[in-house]
């Protein structure tokens, strides 16, 4: 089986988003300036790609046009609601920081286990895209 070019594009488009995640969170916590305009790109990248090739696969996984067994299905679900409860967490921590900053305050530095928090869930978003990629196409 070939895969799909906006497969390979999503997976990998997926660790350059989790890096911009990780810089914006990291600029925040240690008292920098934050860079709306790299979160900006991220939040709109990853709703207008990710967010759009999980949706379309989605669709074909529930279509009936491949074969997916039953237990994937769940887990690609679970995936997908994982992710995008992820990406809306990004999406509201962000401008709660940079309005925060913007009076002076450090959000994820003075929340330090909400920030931990939000994190662990976009790693593991992350780890189980990743995981869905493998097991659909590599292995």
């Amino acid at each position: 089986m070939s895969i799909p070019p906006f497969s390979i594009f999503s997976a990998v488009s997926e660790l350059f988003v989790t890096a911009l995640v990780f810089y914006v969170v990291r600029r925040n916590w240690t008292r920098r300036p934050f860079p709306f305009g790299v979160f900006l790109v991220g939040v709109l990248f990853e709703a207008c790609v990710n967010v759009l090739y999980m949706a379309n696969r989605a669709a074909q996984a529930s279509s009936g046009a491949e074969h997916v067994s039953t237990g994937l299905k769940v887990f690609y679900a679970l995936h997908g609601m994982l992710s995008l409860l992820a990406y809306l967490v990004f999406v509201i921590l962000g401008v709660i920081a940079y309005l925060e900053q913007r009076a002076g305050r450090f959000f994820f530095r003075a929340h330090p286990v909400l920030t931990w928090s939000f994190l662990a869930l976009w790693t593991v978003s992350i780890v189980s895209g990743e995981t869905v990629f493998v097991v659909r196409y590599l292995l």
